[in-house]
């Protein structure tokens, strides 16, 4: 859902962000429009499945942080956006921010929705990239698939049968795809 008519700027966003009202919503600032993102159970829990390893990885190396849907990143082109799960590097964010922290993730990752749109995850990989997020996979659990974002690379489809990696982003991590879906 998205507030028409008017396109906002970062402090105007985070002035509608802090009232009352909007509480308990996640609230996006994508090329100058508020988007909400709606909750969604399947992809929450794929979210989550996939946040935990992630965090298991970074138990066992501590290089940085994992955050979920209410960790926000502010990008380049004055997007403010809230991955389903992210991860940033100390050496990019050496102190945890009050707010939403003030660069982008290395790693993103958005699991779709019943009311996202494909044309709209792909838009928002390609901002991310932009904006200097290193690695964005996109979650697909109609289709259980998940699409690859590098910069340096051509978009990769891996189903069920392929494992994600870390990239230079998370050294030796690896997750199977059916393990996302299981």
């Amino acid at each position: 859902m998205a507030v028409q008519g008017k396109t906002y700027t970062a402090a105007e966003f985070f002035a509608i962000e802090d009232l009352p009202e909007n509480a308990d919503r996640i609230l996006e600032l994508v090329v100058g429009e508020i988007v909400e993102k709606m909750p969604s159970f399947a992809p929450s829990r794929i979210a989550v499945k996939i946040g935990h390893y992630l965090s298991q990885y970074i138990d066992e190396h501590p290089i940085g942080y994992i955050t979920g849907s209410d960790g926000g990143y502010i990008m380049s082109e004055g997007n403010i956006f809230i991955p389903d799960v992210a991860f940033i590097s100390k050496a990019r964010l050496p102190q945890e921010p009050e707010r939403e922290a003030p660069v982008p993730p290395d790693l993103a990752v958005e699991v779709k929705s019943p009311t996202d749109a494909k044309r709209g995850l792909r838009l928002k990989a390609e901002k991310y990239l932009i904006s200097g997020t290193r690695l964005v996979w996109l979650v697909f659990p109609d289709e259980q698939l998940v699409e690859v974002y590098l910069a340096s690379e051509d978009v990769r489809t891996l189903g069920l049968n392929d494992a994600l990696d870390g990239a230079d982003v998370l050294p030796d991590f690896s997750l199977h795809v059916r393990a996302i879906f299981a």
